[in-house]
């Protein structure tokens, strides 16, 4: 009889809709892996290199492929029995960029893991847009970011083909989110990944 897999749980949505603040407490309350994009060393400088061209296509192809070395990694610890948790999948990168002009078709690329557990992170617009003024003031809202706000609806349109399991963090705290979306995983079977076009 194989060993169970792991749960694949994905965390995507706006900005300031809670991704990073949340994902590190669902891996904990699932003890799984929170598994960061920059998790390479080079990654950061990589990164602030691609934003500096304003390059949109280099930027969106840059993005898949770093999803898709995600992906690898994730399959390789849900087939050892870990459960992972990402922020920022393959629907946070279609959805963003398309929304800034860059036409791709709203599903997972062949070959890459898909997620058991894809959450949509929502928040109140309102509490979104105070985060937003927020991360202003700080200087921390990047050019891309104010770049994707004026088109948001194609971003949610996005996300809504992408048929992703919402969860609502507006009258909650992190970790009452968090502890949420764990219920969800524990209710869902950790079997039947699939590969490709389809969820």
């Amino acid at each position: 009889m194989d060993a169970p897999r792991g749960s694949f749980i994905t965390l995507d949505g706006l900005s300031a809709s809670g991704k990073s603040t949340v994902a590190p407490l669902v891996a904990a309350f699932v003890n799984g892996v929170h598994l960061t994009h920059d998790a390479s060393p080079t990654f950061p400088r990589m990164r602030a290199e691609m934003d500096a061209t304003g390059n949109l296509p280099a930027r969106f192809h840059w993005w898949l492929m770093a999803n898709h070395m995600t992906s690898e990694t994730a399959r390789a610890l849900t087939e050892s029995g870990r459960s992972v948790v990402v922020e920022s999948y393959f629907p946070r990168t279609i959805a963003t960029h398309r929304a800034m002009g860059h036409d791709w078709p709203p599903e997972y690329p062949s070959g890459a893991l898909v997620p058991n557990v894809p959450i949509l992170l929502e928040v109140d617009e309102r509490i979104r847009q105070e985060r937003l003024r927020r991360r202003a003031e700080r200087g921390t809202l990047s050019y891309w970011h104010q770049r994707e706000e004026p088109n948001v609806v194609e971003s949610s349109r996005v996300y809504r083909a992408f048929n992703l399991l919402r969860v609502d963090s507006s009258d909650r705290t992190p970790e009452q989110v968090a502890r949420a979306i764990a219920d969800i995983v524990r209710s869902r079977v950790p079997y039947g990944f699939k590969e490709g076009n389809s969820q």
